[in-house]
């Protein structure tokens, strides 16, 4: 598996074999393409700060669910585009997983959240969506005012959440980020972007309950 750079585009690529060797179509599915994960969320998803390609958390659960993970990461722009959810709604996905709440503010998540999910709820009415909350940065331990944003953003999305519930959403699931990354501040580089630790971490958490949700 050739993972290209989560950031920098590519302007040319050469692959050396040995003169005895060939390149052919594998045997095998490795990823299955078919029925990918979609993912939505930020320059954390994108893999921002990942030592290699591969550390991108969506490539571990890749490599772990052997199934191709879509990575819709826009960094500092996960702001709940209905546009973006019209382009997801076109993904034959087996799941969908919404990461949007450390780039969305309240008042976003209060304007488009509902929206958004119904424009892939309409095409997709028996396809598993999931939610995660905003992680517990680690400076929230001394910055009181992220604290005091990281709490609003996670309360407005199981305000949300619920009230899909209540009005009778089925298949819709929401992963609480409270031991996400660990407690002991080296999972992230700058409060904020994980290191390979906190990529390794997050999908110890999301890994299982998106291959449960994938049979």
């Amino acid at each position: 598996m050739l993972y290209l750079p989560l950031y920098d585009g590519v302007a040319s690529l050469s692959i050396g074999v040995d003169s005895l060797s060939t390149i052919d179509q594998p045997l095998v599915d490795s990823p299955v393409r078919k029925k990918p994960v979609a993912f939505y969320g930020t320059s954390i998803l994108q893999g921002g700060c990942a030592a290699r390609p591969g550390m991108a958390h969506t490539n571990i659960i890749s490599r772990r669910l052997n199934r191709e993970c879509i990575n819709l990461g826009f960094s500092g722009n996960a702001l709940l585009d209905l546009e973006v959810a019209q382009i997801m709604s076109e993904v034959d996905a087996s799941v969908f997983v919404l990461d949007f709440v450390p780039n969305a503010s309240v008042e976003q998540m209060g304007e488009r959240m509902e929206t958004f999910y119904r424009i892939i709820r309409d095409k997709h009415p028996d396809t598993p969506i999931v939610f995660i909350e905003d992680p517990v940065f680690t400076h929230t331990l001394f910055d009181q005012r992220i604290d005091r944003e990281v709490k609003r953003k996670n309360q407005t999305l199981n305000e949300i959440f619920n009230s899909l519930k209540k009005q009778g959403e089925k298949k819709i699931y929401l992963i609480h980020s409270k031991n996400m990354i660990g407690n002991d501040g080296e999972a992230t580089v700058d409060g904020i972007h994980f290191t390979d630790l906190g990529m390794m971490r997050y999908a110890d958490l999301v890994t299982p309950i998106i291959k449960k949700l994938m049979k």
